[in-house]
């Protein structure tokens, strides 16, 4: 009667569970890993959300001036409707002439660091005459560089 009781009962061997918890943990780690890599994305989205603020601060501010604005003027080089972008050593500075930047009035290297750095360039009857086109560029270093760059035209 005994034998009978223990050959009836149905469960799960030892093996099998085994077997599931190494699925269960593999799953578990994989979760953890894609947690891990949707913080860090949040970060990075946050910080270009800030910096995409900064940029169109500026913009406004700077749509206010008169065309002839000391901070509207152009630093030289007409070719700069972006500016000089440069990404490498973390001493290296991310922009290279810019013509204005919030820490000099004067066309200065701005040396990129994990503070937003904010700089604009003008160009000259850019797209046509009595014309400038205005692009704000902003620039932060985490593992990376990284830029914002938003650019309007202004007219006279």
């Amino acid at each position: 009667m005994m034998k009978r009781l223990f050959s009836n009962e149905k469960g799960f061997t030892l093996l099998e569970i085994l077997i599931a918890m190494t699925i269960l943990s593999v799953g578990l780690l994989a979760l953890a890993e894609m947690t891990v890599y949707v913080i860090r994305s949040n970060a990075v989205g946050n910080k270009v959300t800030d910096a995409t603020v900064l940029a169109q601060d500026k913009l406004e501010e700077l749509r206010t001036l008169g065309y002839s604005d000391t901070q509207l003027s152009n630093g030289g080089d007409n070719n700069d409707v972006s500016t000089d972008i440069h990404s490498g050593t973390p001493s290296f500075p991310l922009f290279t002439g810019p013509d204005h930047t919030d820490t000099c009035n004067s066309s200065c290297s701005v040396t990129i660091s994990q503070t937003p750095q904010r700089v604009w360039n003008v160009a000259d009857d850019t797209p046509a005459s009595g014309m400038k086109t205005v692009t704000v560029i902003v620039g932060w270093k985490d593992s990376i560089n990284h830029f914002v760059a938003l650019s309007t035209i202004i007219r006279e």
